[in-house]
């Protein structure tokens, strides 16, 4: 007999092929036994999403977050789906959320600015990102993000500064130098 945990990494694995109706029902087998379902839930709720059922990812998304409410990861999933269900407040409570959980994740923090910006709320992301960079300067990716959103808001001086940054610490970001080449050409 498999354990839980085995047997989710069955799922997984059958989600990664794309065998997502073989994930869902292994799924919903582990969710009828006794456990933290946390990680189950989300799973169904990536497996939903893939499968263009966003209004089931977003509910399995919620379930899960009852279990584990600060999970970063968790919270940056549910975020990305409420953006696509165009819960915009929702999304960005929960983008906010998950960087204030991660902050000295780069992943977290650069995909979760990303969706404050997409929703409308560019200088929450700024903060979310110029709180990052203070403790990790050498994130290139992040200082892309500051320029990028420098440059939204029309703060070119502040965005060339930032995307030079990004590019002294990865000088072939192709999105960083075709950016810097229309705020200041040469």
């Amino acid at each position: 007999m498999h354990s839980q945990k085995e047997t989710l990494v069955k799922a997984r694995q059958l989600f990664k092929h794309k065998a997502y109706p073989e994930a869902l029902q292994i799924c919903d087998a582990l969710l009828t036994q006794k456990g933290d379902h946390a990680d189950v839930l989300t799973l169904k709720a990536l497996i939903h999403q893939q499968s263009g059922n966003l209004e089931e990812a977003g509910k399995s998304m919620d379930l899960a977050l009852t279990h584990n409410p600060t999970h970063a990861g968790m919270l940056f999933t549910a975020a990305l789906i409420n953006q696509k269900l165009t819960h915009f407040d929702r999304a960005k409570k929960q983008a906010m959320k998950a960087a204030r959980e991660a902050p000295d994740n780069p992943q977290i923090i650069c995909q979760c600015a990303m969706i404050l910006g997409t929703v409308g709320v560019p200088h929450s992301a700024l903060q979310t990102l110029e709180k990052f960079i203070q403790k990790n300067q050498g994130h290139a990716q992040a200082w892309y993000l500051i320029g990028k959103f420098q440059g939204d808001l029309g703060s070119d001086e502040a965005a060339a500064y930032a995307l030079r940054k990004c590019l002294a610490l990865q000088p072939e970001h192709d999105h960083a130098s075709k950016l810097l080449g229309r705020i200041s050409p040469a």
